[in-house]
């Protein structure tokens, strides 16, 4: 249990997730971004996916080093540093095309937002109602990236909707950069315990099953576009359909705070996970009418949402102590970004219903992982 004392104020607590979500608001940008990049030029449509890979998979070690720099230096320099890096990185990439030097910046862009998660995570770690915090993170994130993402599609400079998308990012950056210099600087992750690490095999089991949760959704997010127009859709239905999904995430985030504490946190995530399942199989039973893809697409998007706080929840069931849920994105983007690269291969395979197939797996594989994970806990 975390002592009282060391508790964070409300006030750290809301700039962390202000600086987080400025860190993450790239989730939402990719989108424009990448669509933007292929269509000025300046990268390939081929290479898009290794772009996303890069950049997601560049924030986990970041959000490590983050978690490392915060146990020895200054909470204020540690985030002021990440966010100037962040806008840095992203207003020396105007106008520059490439994959090398997209490839090499992008990654350095991730490292750094890495950073600044790690100063979200650390303060949410220090609160009591950690699923709680959790849930409003996720819910500050996704209204940031809606918001952003929804206003850049009609905004250019220079007549480039690239740099258009790059400054935006800078923005964020500076935002956390001025954020910081009201951060505590003696924000400090939990002290690590000589006698029982933060990475036992319990843990290690929600934290790949959480990995497993976020992998399996991105698997169907993100074929959800090339799906529909397999079977004939107009991309302002695809825009619907992410809109309200969008809505739906935000409405499951803020649910799960209201109600989080009242569900058993490994219980619920097993429910969700084979929900989750049963939704995947859904969108290919509803392929042929497009209110029902609407209807799965809003459910979707709340089950998402709704049940990432309780694996927050569940780690600290497992480690009160508290230091295994600071690994907890470094997992969860980690899984985002590996799982829909093996979807990938199976859509090349087979078809592009192979990515709901894959991601079916592997939600049934986590609710079997959750589900016998008392086994492996008391073992630990």
């Amino acid at each position: 249990m975390i002592a009282a004392g060391t508790v964070v104020s409300g006030r750290t607590l809301a700039l962390s997730i202000l600086i987080g979500s400025c860190a993450l608001l790239v989730l939402g940008v990719h989108p424009v971004l990448l669509g933007a990049l292929v269509q000025e030029g300046r990268l390939a449509d081929a290479q898009v996916g290794n772009l996303v890979t890069i950049e997601m998979l560049a924030i986990v070690p970041g959000s490590l080093a983050g978690i490392a720099l915060l146990r020895r230096a200054s909470a204020r320099v540690v985030a002021i540093a990440a966010g100037l890096a962040m806008a840095a990185i992203n207003i020396l990439l105007l106008g520059q095309s490439g994959m090398s030097i997209l490839s090499i910046a992008r990654a350095f862009a991730g490292f750094s937002e890495g950073v600044l998660v790690a100063i979200a995570l650390v303060a949410i770690s220090r609160v009591m109602r950690v699923e709680r915090a959790s849930a409003i993170f996720l819910a500050v994130q996704t209204l940031m990236q809606a918001v952003v993402a929804a206003a850049l599609p009609a905004i250019a400079i220079a007549g480039s909707r690239v740099d258009a998308a790059l400054i935006a990012l800078a923005i964020a950056g500076v935002i956390a950069a001025a954020a910081a210099l009201a951060l505590p600087a003696a924000l400090r992750p939990t002290e690590p315990d000589g006698e029982r690490g933060a990475l036992t095999p319990a843990s290690l089991t929600a934290l790949t099953c959480a990995g497993l949760f976020l992998g399996a959704i991105v698997s169907v997010w993100g074929y959800f576009g090339l799906w529909l127009i397999h079977y004939g859709y107009p991309p302002t239905f695809e825009g619907t359909a992410v809109s309200l999904c969008l809505v739906a995430q935000v409405v499951g985030a803020l649910a799960a705070a209201r109600f989080g504490e009242s569900l058993p946190n490994r219980r619920t995530i097993v429910s969700c996970a084979m929900t989750a399942a049963a939704l995947v199989g859904a969108f290919y039973l509803a392929r042929g009418n497009a209110a029902a893809i609407i209807i799965v697409s809003i459910a979707f998007g709340f089950v998402w949402l709704f049940t990432l706080p309780f694996f927050a929840g569940w780690l600290i069931e497992i480690d009160p102590g508290r230091r295994a849920v600071l690994y907890l994105t470094a997992f969860q983007l980690g899984g985002a970004a590996l799982l829909p690269s093996i979807a990938g291969m199976a859509v090349g395979a087979y078809s592009i219903n192979a990515a709901l197939a894959f991601a079916g797996c592997a939600f049934l594989l986590l609710a079997t992982a959750a589900s016998l994970s008392n086994k492996v806990k008391f073992a630990s």
